[in-house]
């Protein structure tokens, strides 16, 4: 339970990571915008790869959770 908790807590940071960047950038906040942005993040890895827990993220804000 206790991984599933850090995991939730971890997506949360990222879904505020995304939406920290889009207002510095001065871009609009909608769904569609946070999710690009989450995997946008998530590719900064630099080995090409989105991060699971960009990933998960922008499944969550895309379907509207």
């Amino acid at each position: 339970m206790k991984e599933q908790d850090e995991k939730t807590s971890l997506i949360g940071l990222a879904i505020g990571a995304a939406v920290m960047g889009l207002i510095a950038s001065g871009k609009t906040i909608n769904s569609y915008s946070i999710t690009e942005e989450l995997r946008r993040l998530g590719r900064k890895k630099g080995d090409g790869l989105e991060d699971e827990i960009f990933v998960k993220a922008a499944e969550l804000v895309s379907k509207g959770l």
